[in-house]
């Protein structure tokens, strides 16, 4: 594993840390639902080893989980 990897790694576990932290901050009703889905999101992506691919998901991701905040924020 070289560093650009472990790098990539981690952003991964953070980004998968935070929504699952916005996924608890979310109204009880929708809480579990949010979670399942979370964890099916990076579950289908699990295998993608082009860095390319894992880098576009990683932003991809960041904007659904900006879009999730805003969602759990107004609901509240």
């Amino acid at each position: 594993m070289d560093l650009s990897h472990f790098v990539i790694k981690g952003q991964v576990l953070s980004l998968f840390r935070k929504a699952l932290r916005v996924a608890a901050a979310a109204p009880p009703d929708t809480r579990r639902e949010l979670t399942v889905e979370i964890r099916h999101q990076f579950e289908v992506s699990r295998k993608q080893a082009d860095s390319y691919t894992v880098k576009h998901l990683l932003s991809d991701g960041r904007v659904k989980l900006k879009m999730l905040k805003e969602m759990v924020w107004f609901s509240q």
